[in-house]
């Protein structure tokens, strides 16, 4: 087994909270418009299949879902000691809170 450390976690959660979607999938524009191609999972770096969550084939095409990127910036910051709710820094909490209500942000 091996041993978690703080770099571990860090790096693990570095993956997710800079992940980037255009790794996963792109639009392509085609003769019959526009098209959504996803990446072969062979193709992505070992950071990028950290932060992938699932990709499944629904009936309206294929899901690609990152894991929560807003979540692992949050306790990166609570690891590295950057942000901790009671250290009385309200700018850094506000931040937090902004970036928590802007729509479109999962992933």
């Amino acid at each position: 087994m091996r041993k978690i450390t703080k770099e571990r976690l860090l790096t693990q959660l570095s993956a997710v909270a800079f992940a980037d979607l255009s790794r996963y999938c792109r639009v392509v524009d085609t003769e019959g418009g526009r098209e959504i191609h996803v990446s072969e999972t062979s193709e992505l770096t070992r950071p990028d299949r950290l932060a992938l969550c699932q990709i499944k084939a629904g009936t309206k095409g294929i899901e690609v879902k990152l894991y929560d990127k807003l979540k692992a910036i949050e306790m990166i910051a609570r690891l590295t000691g950057l942000f901790e709710p009671d250290d009385g820094n309200e700018e850094l909490k506000r931040l937090f809170d902004e970036l928590n209500d802007e729509p479109g942000q999962e992933g």
